[in-house]
């Protein structure tokens, strides 16, 4: 069994939690076999239950079984002593394809392998996007190059636009983005505008503060794990309540998420989209017995909902009205049948969803 390779697998194949102890130990793939079980899982914050649970999920008869096949590989890969890979590469965002590939070897892996780790976290071992753009210009279909030149001109404009916005700048269709989308090996228009992101922001200087420098890493890390974890068919289920709904309403888990929701009902009201906010208990049981079928209910709960929104949300799913949970995967709000946006990050994931919500709104109106 290539170990890496079920790792590798791991991290888009496994549940969250799972799916983060993979990139774990991809990151620490040297200390592994040097620790105990007990200090593994007090490094990965998890319980010794869940480290056996992790290493059946792969292929393995349990912990030891696998920390045993790491050492194995180790051997037989016959590498130097290098640091581990969290130190070597940093932020993953920033990794440059040399560094990879000393990684690569270090593990003992092929190039294919690399190449599937690499686009799991988001960075592509062909080289920067724009290059790929520009080489290619003559390959491109004359739609196609039209979507290439407008992206080439602008940048900055072409990884934030919404799919819309970009087909009216390059006088195309939105299909045609899409293609070009696939065209340009991404998996579709928001794969695009990530790694347009990635390839038009400049690593961090080396001038800033190494506090600074860790600050912008960790956001970083934190907006593209919540891009990971996100459904897009689950968010576009919640564009589509917002559009459908006769009226919209928003509840607050608690004075930490009501900057968001408060955040979420601006938005919505520039975009012609009445929506009002509850953050007081009682009115929450008020409003929640008002609602009714062809209304949609938002919840904002990035941390613990006490017992009155328990019961509103309870409340309004009995009312018929569609619900939206932006919450974390095992939050005590959600629901069987609740569009659910599952949180990473409750400050940059929570800002990061409301941005997609209202940009979807935006598409096709």
């Amino acid at each position: 069994m290539d170990i890496v390779y079920q790792l590798v697998n791991g991290l888009s194949g496994l549940p969250a939690q799972e799916s983060r102890l993979a990139r774990f130990f991809l990151e620490n793939f040297a200390q592994v076999p040097e620790s105990t079980m007990e200090e593994l899982a007090a490094q990965a914050g998890v319980s010794p239950a869940t480290l056996h649970h992790f290493a059946r999920s792969i292929g393995c008869a349990d912990i030891n079984d696998f920390l045993g096949r790491v050492k194995y590989q180790q051997q037989e890969a016959g590498a130097p002593s290098l640091p581990s890979p969290s130190r070597m590469l940093g932020d993953a965002a920033w990794v440059e394809p040399a560094s990879l590939q000393k990684l690569a070897a270090h593990a003992g892996v092929g190039s294919d392998i690399l190449e599937r780790f690499t686009h799991s976290l988001g960075k592509e071992t062909a080289g920067d996007l724009l290059e790929q753009i520009r080489s290619r210009l003559p390959d491109f279909s004359q739609q196609e190059a039209r979507v290439a030149q407008t992206i080439l001109d602008d940048v900055a404009f072409a990884s934030s636009a919404t799919i819309d916005q970009l087909a009216n700048a390059a006088g195309v269709s939105p299909a045609t983005i899409t293609r070009f989308a696939r065209a340009a090996g991404c998996d579709d228009i928001r794969d695009l505008r990530m790694k347009l992101a990635q390839a038009n922001t400049p690593a961090p200087s080396g001038t800033l503060p190494q506090a600074w420098r860790e600050k912008l890493h960790g956001i970083n890390g934190a907006l593209v794990s919540q891009l990971g974890d996100l459904p897009p068919a689950m968010l576009q289920k919640a564009v589509t309540a917002l559009k459908e709904a006769r009226g919209v309403h928003i509840f607050s888990a608690g004075a930490a998420d009501t900057p968001f929701a408060s955040l979420l009902q601006y938005r919505l009201l520039t975009q012609s989209c009445p929506a009002t906010l509850c953050l007081e208990p009682a009115l929450m049981s008020i409003t929640a017995a008002m609602l009714h079928e062809g209304q949609t209910l938002i919840i904002v709960a990035g941390g613990h909902p006490e017992a009155a929104l328990l019961a509103a949300a309870h409340q309004a799913r009995q009312q018929g009205a569609a619900v939206i949970v932006i919450a974390p995967h095992r939050s005590e709000l959600i629901a069987k049948k609740d569009i659910v946006l599952p949180l990473m990050d409750s400050r940059y994931g929570t800002l990061l969803i409301i941005d997609l919500l209202c940009e979807g709104l935006l598409v096709g109106n």
